[in-house]
């Protein structure tokens, strides 16, 4: 009986010592060929400090310090080109990636790590912050994190000062041109808003980024019109919308181009320079 139970006791130790080690070389796993299949993944890479390792990443994707391999463009990566590079990690988005693209790297047993979507700031801490300890830089994320905070209090705080008197001004964001789509309640864009003394004309549709028509674009007549150049937006939308002039923000010449780069990567570090470069722009515009 004594032999048997140390059998077991042997046994479990065993099972135990090998369940640890499985999880602490999940956990604390250093990646030294890792793929980025979307900007904001990029982004959140280099602001954690992870640069060599970054060995590839999409066509829309900025790189900081050399040049890396592209991998396609974010709906419609180059899987080939991935397997290739033999990475030991890749980054996806659920916000971005196609679900079929993901599951196609699943099959083929390529480690996948998925970032969730986000409907405001909190989404993009808790996101980022999930990375980090995934990437075993959990320390470098909390204290960026808790330095950007700090950063947008401040900027609260100073946007609340200047504004006091102020009625807040009405704003058309249009992220998109044919069809138009423009910023609802549940992208983390409508949150910028909150800073620079402005309401969404459209935040009242609980979408992400929804659909809309120029007749409602004239029927809620915005103060200002952000057009984010991503896609099919560029400067011919400022043309575009000069046609109306009945918009109070044409009637104003308050039409702005803003880049895609400064305003749609959901990184902590990329929400304060949205929030900034909006502020920027309507500051400037009422000097």
């Amino acid at each position: 009986m004594k032999t048997i139970k140390s059998v077991k006791y042997v046994m479990k130790k065993i099972l135990f010592i090998s369940v640890l080690f499985f999880i602490t070389t999940n956990l604390f796993a250093e990646y030294k060929r890792i793929v980025s299949l979307a900007p904001s993944v990029t982004e959140s890479l280099y602001e954690l400090g992870i640069d060599k390792e970054l060995v590839a990443n999409t066509v829309y994707c900025k790189d900081n310090n050399f040049k890396r391999e592209k991998v396609g463009t974010v709906t419609e990566p180059n899987i080939e080109k991935i397997i290739s590079l033999k990475p030991d990690l890749v980054i996806a988005t659920k916000e971005g990636n196609y679900k079929s693209v993901i599951d196609r790297l699943i099959r083929l047993k390529l480690n996948i790590y998925i970032m969730d979507t986000y409907s405001n700031f909190e989404d993009i801490c808790f996101n980022f912050q999930k990375l980090a300890d995934y990437l075993s830089k959990s320390k470098e994320a909390k204290q960026i994190i808790n330095d950007v905070k700090k950063e947008i209090l401040n900027l609260s705080n100073e946007s609340k000062s200047k504004n006091k008197n102020k009625n807040k001004e009405k704003i058309f964001w249009e992220i998109g041109a044919n069809p138009i789509f423009t910023v609802g309640n549940r992208s983390f864009a409508n949150e910028y808003n909150k800073y620079i003394n402005g309401i969404n004309i459209f935040e009242n549709l609980d979408m992400r980024y929804p659909n809309i028509s120029v007749e409602s674009v004239i029927e809620k007549n915005p103060d200002i019109i952000l057009l984010v150049n991503m896609g099919d937006v560029s400067k011919q939308e400022i043309i575009k919308w000069n046609k109306y002039k009945n918009i109070s923000a044409v009637k104003n010449n308050n039409i702005y181009l803003l880049e895609a780069d400064d305003i749609f990567i959901p990184t902590p570090k990329r929400f304060v320079k949205g929030i900034q470069k909006c502020k920027e722009i309507l500051e400037n515009r009422l000097m």
